[in-house]
């Protein structure tokens, strides 16, 4: 047994009170004169016997009545192989606290945050100046644990909001293990407070060798029927747009809730205006995909978002895109001879019939110089064997300067000079050399459309056997990151690979425009195959980063002074100055983290010079709870529940130190009381009868 208020043990001096009133206040007996009647003077003994035994009852009641309330308000506790008193060991406590955006759901009585920070607040009553407390707010970034007193617990809960986060309760998970690290001696105790979205913890590793012999509190929103819609991701084909040319979005929606949601709006705005609308019907746990189309009125940098109609959760109701809708795109297809370029030309030329805003030219290899590609967007290389070393250069800097580059190479190529001289400049990939013949038409290869696809080629890669295309022949590719896998053969071997250098972007296939080694110019997929590659490597460099918050931005600048005053811009107008660094041969501007959703700036002065948009993390937004089971794969089987409707304090001092006895300690004194109430009503009986017997013997 111990006592958790062991000071208090002091008040049991006040059981001696009553002894000392009863010693104090005993008089001397007085005689009362009477007749020598045998017979009275032996019951009035006997009874007088009885009152004093009475009377010492009475006494003992009294003072075990003040020694069992002195001894509740010690709190007493019992566990087994525990010893009496002392006082309690101090605790390294470790409290981790939920910030991912999901906390901002909202309940009748208000945020789910609100209800954590009150269920947090009341910590303070569970631990003393001695215990080393670390607070430890999470989400998907780590934030830095505060070693706090009691008094301040409630005044730093009042500073945490929640962010626009996810969930890493991994990270939170190794900060409370350094905590305990850091204070071998002291017990350990780990507090969970968290929404119990289920994001987050099925990557968590097992943490309970970590943890070690920590007792751990979980407390979550145990509620099961909330409901939350949100916007999961936006597809599009930016690579297909320009100016006045119709774009068409597709918007999936993801339905979390116990009954369907009928007429939900969605919203599409574009550069500040609202463009389209659309009325859905979602069912329970289930996506619906909304097509929404517009068409661009400038071109440019475009951003606009997809909003839905407001429910408990609003964070995640909008999904922030942007694209870039070039004015022009001119490509320069050069090949050793003009019935190398034969396919490309023929297929670009197709497809600026649709796409007006693409040009393309043709020529010799040999013609090729500064001043041919001076204003190209892509060039495009057929039936390369090799270029002399002027050639090679003038490439590298055309990608470097932020120009596109295709790659056809020969059946003639020179391996040695591909890999020693030319790849090296433009990506990290390597040609083996050849597999497959070209003479053996029965054994082909085809493009994979199982595999992980670029988007480029989600919707052109056919599994069916009429559209594909047959390879007989390819070169083998060895590459290294940060090279980009654009298509894949069947046999998992690479088929187009994809880099950046600079800021521009090159692509190399593994087969030649032959139709020796493939059938591909003859099919259906290769027009527009070389028109989204084209499409595509005319994007500026950073078109194609993809943020979350909390996330670190890099972005690549063009045409911009090294000592130019540039600074990100926040969607809620907060300014960060940020500094160039050099990395591959160019400079990068970089954001430490991006805290908000929505659409950045990063300005020279007050010019615009770089957008681009930041979303939260959907899987954040599926709010149903996670099961028990998984909690306690992740942090042992000993894991404490903290349920909502008893007692936060005594379940945690219950589990600490074993059964709080105060309630029994109240309840026997009590019980004690009303026996000497009892008691001490028939004593006064007996006096009064005792008064009356000797008015009738004086009588």
């Amino acid at each position: 047994m111990q006592f958790l208020n062991p000071a208090v043990l002091a008040g049991l001096f006040a059981a001696l009170i009553p002894l000392a009133i009863h010693l104090l206040h005993k008089g001397d007996t007085q005689p009362v004169p009477f007749s020598n009647i045998r017979l009275l003077r032996a019951l009035h003994s006997d009874r007088m016997q009885k009152v004093r035994m009475r009377q010492w009852l009475l006494l003992l009641l009294r003072m075990l009545a003040i020694a069992l309330i002195v001894c509740a308000f010690a709190r007493p506790t019992y566990q087994s192989g525990t010893s009496w008193g002392g006082q309690v060991a101090p605790t390294a406590a470790a409290v981790l606290v939920d910030q991912s955006y999901s906390m901002s759901y909202r309940l009748p009585s208000g945020t789910i945050a609100d209800r954590q920070h009150a269920r947090v607040s009341r910590l303070s009553d569970v631990f003393s100046e001695r215990d080393q407390i670390a607070m430890i707010p999470f989400a998907s970034t780590q934030r830095e644990a505060l070693n706090i007193s009691p008094d301040e617990l409630n005044q730093r809960l009042a500073e945490w909001a929640p962010s626009q986060e996810g969930t890493n309760i991994a990270g939170a998970l190794r900060q409370a293990v350094a905590h305990f690290e850091r204070h071998p001696e002291l017990k350990r105790e780990l507090y969970l407070f968290t929404d119990g979205a289920r994001h987050g913890w099925s990557e968590t590793p097992s943490m309970r060798d970590w943890i070690g012999d920590a007792r751990i509190y979980v407390d979550m929103l145990e509620e099961t029927t909330l409901s939350n819609a949100y916007i999961e991701e936006v597809h599009f084909s930016p690579w297909i747009a320009s100016a006045k040319e119709e774009m068409v979005l597709k918007v999936d929606v993801r339905y979390i809730g116990p009954a369907p949601l009928r007429n939900h709006t969605v919203d599409l705005f574009v550069d500040g205006v609202r463009v389209g609308r659309r009325s859905l019907d979602l069912k329970p746990r289930g996506k619906t995909q909304v097509e929404m189309r517009f068409t661009p009125r400038t071109s440019g940098h475009i951003n606009g978002f997809v909003e839905l109609a407001e429910d408990s959760l609003p964070l995640d109701n909008r999904r922030y895109f942007s694209f870039h809708a070039p004015s022009s795109i001119n490509a320069l297809v050069l090949g050793i001879q003009p019935a190398s370029t034969y396919y490309v030309r023929r297929a670009l030329n197709a497809a600026a019939f649709s796409d007006p805003i693409l040009s393309a030219q043709s020529g010799r290899i040999d013609e090729l110089d500064a001043d041919t590609i001076r204003e190209i967007d892509v060039l495009i290389l057929c039936d390369l064997e090799r270029l002399d070393r002027t050639q090679t250069q003038i490439v590298h800097d055309f990608v470097a300067n932020g120009g596109g580059l295709i790659v056809f190479p020969s059946v003639r190529a020179d391996v040695k000079y591909l890999n020693r001289d030319f790849l090296p400049g433009i990506m990290t990939v390597r040609v083996r050399g050849v597999a497959g013949r070209p003479e053996n038409k029965t054994q082909f290869r085809t493009l994979d459309p199982s595999a992980d696809k670029h988007p480029l080629f989600a919707d052109l890669i056919s599994s069916e056997e009429t559209d594909a295309a047959h390879f007989f022949t390819h070169f083998s590719l060895q590459a290294e990151r940060p090279v980009e896998p654009l298509a894949y053969f069947d046999d998992g071997q690479l088929a187009l690979a994809s880099a950046w250098r600079g800021s521009g972007r090159s692509a190399l296939a593994s087969f030649a425009l032959d139709l020796a080694w493939n059938d591909l110019p003859l099919r259906g997929l290769f027009a527009p195959m070389i028109h989204r590659l084209v499409r595509e490597f005319s994007q500026p460099v950073n078109r194609f980063a993809a943020y979350t918050v909390g996330d670190k931005a890099h972005r690549y600048l063009e045409n911009i002074s090294l000592e130019a005053p540039i600074i990100a811009e926040s969607p809620n107008a907060q300014r960060l100055r940020l500094q160039p660094a050099r990395t591959d041969e160019r400079y990068v501007w970089s954001i430490p983290s991006l805290n908000e959703a929505g659409s950045w700036k990063i300005k020279d002065g007050e010019r615009i010079v770089d957008q681009f948009p930041v979303n939260l993390d959907a899987r954040e937004s599926d709010i149903r709870r996670v099961g028990r089971a998984e909690i306690k794969r992740a942090l042992g089987e000993e894991v404490q529940f903290l349920k909502s409707n008893e007692h936060m304090q005594l379940q945690i001092l219950g589990s600490r130190y074993g059964r709080e006895l105060w309630r029994e300690c109240l309840a026997l004194a009590l019980f004690l009381l009303t026996i000497e109430l009892w008691l001490g009503r028939a004593q006064r009986t007996q006096r009064r009868a005792n008064k009356l017997l000797a008015s009738e013997e004086r009588l």
